[in-house]
């Protein structure tokens, strides 16, 4: 354990119990492939981006990575697709506009012919996995659902042009998924969640084309609208100013403190947000999951396979909290805690 479990078990809002993980990544690029292929300095992204290693796609699209990670962690759990009650996907990534990426993951898993959960998709771009665990967390509350699927895929390379160094070395692709179950315990489950918005940012991360306001019929592609454009300095003006105060009303709510908090896996957002956490938590880096280096941003994927290095190397013990934290477009900031039983 990396650090002290609560020293008295917290209240729990919402009674259910992580079952099981898994993960799906396509084939790794490192990074001084990408400098070569696109004429950046050597050793660019590591010092700047803090990537070594990303996963990038070749044949596979969301659904595929995400029909993957989700049969993992059904395999984790001793389970399969029928026992599930509902499949939430999540993402920002999508393959069509309809239906819904959840129908096209649910078709791809094996034994998706013949289910019939309930299966939708949520995006609040890199929160939607902390989003559709707390969803899933009240699903579980309604009589007759026992188990949720929550799946979180992302394909950032097919939306990433090469005229931003920063967003060409940050983004990765890779789908990362939860079995979540309801249990009796009344010290297992979720504790609180809050998201809040600040449309001061609402322009800090977008792709601003392809939707009905800039449609293909009347915006042909160009790399301006239709390449994924991000203000780094921006996001992180905005979180320096607003993130203190968003986890400071946070824990009012728990009644603890981040220094209480057995585990804090973060949104891996970039090296200097990352950094940003163990000072202001207070908190030793260890205690925050660290994946960057190695897997890049994952958008809404991230946060699952951090948790996912937690629950596969059995990090993650009865009585341990754990945070899920993160800013997404928009702008938002979101967390969600949840005590393991």
């Amino acid at each position: 354990m990396a650090a002290n479990s609560a020293a008295s078990l917290l209240s729990v809002l919402r009674p259910c119990r992580i079952l099981s993980t898994g993960i799906h990544l396509p084939p790794a690029v490192d990074s001084t492939t990408i400098e070569k292929a696109h004429g950046l300095p050597e050793g660019w992204s590591l010092k700047h981006s803090g990537v070594s290693v990303r996963h990038q796609v070749i044949n596979e699209n969301v659904a595929d990575l995400g029909a993957k990670a989700g049969q993992h962690a059904l395999e984790n759990a001793g389970l399969s697709l029928s026992d599930i009650d509902v499949l939430i996907t999540a993402g920002g990534s999508f393959d069509q506009i309809i239906p819904s990426q959840a129908a096209l993951t649910l078709a791809l898993m094996p034994g998706g012919e013949d289910a019939r959960c309930e299966a939708f998709h949520i995006n609040t771009t890199c929160l939607s996995f902390v989003s559709a665990f707390a969803l899933a967390a009240d699903k579980l509350q309604l009589p007759g659902v026992k188990y949720v699927l929550v799946v979180a895929s992302e394909v950032a390379s097919k939306n990433i042009g090469p005229e931003n160094w920063e967003t060409l070395t940050l983004f990765g692709d890779g789908a990362a998924a939860m079995v979540l179950e309801y249990t009796e315990d009344p010290n297992c489950g979720l504790v609180t969640h809050m998201h809040k918005h600040y449309t001061e940012g609402i322009r800090s991360a977008q792709i601003p084309g392809g939707g009905v306001s800039k449609c293909f019929a009347d915006y042909p592609f160009s790399s301006e609208l239709h390449h994924f454009q991000m203000d780094g300095r921006e996001l992180l003006r905005l979180t320096l100013k607003y993130l203190p105060g968003f986890m400071e009303d946070f824990f009012k709510k728990v009644g603890t403190t981040w220094p209480q908090v057995t585990w804090t896996i973060p949104h891996q957002a970039s090296k200097t947000g990352l950094g940003i956490i163990p000072k202001l938590a207070q908190i030793a880096p260890g205690q925050v999951v660290n994946i960057l280096e190695h897997s890049g941003n994952c958008i809404s994927a991230s946060i699952p396979m951090g948790l996912h290095e937690l629950m596969s190397n059995d990090k993650l013990q009865p009585g341990d909290t754990t945070m899920l934290c993160g800013t997404s477009a928009g702008y938002a900031i979101g967390s969600l805690l949840y005590q393991h039983g």
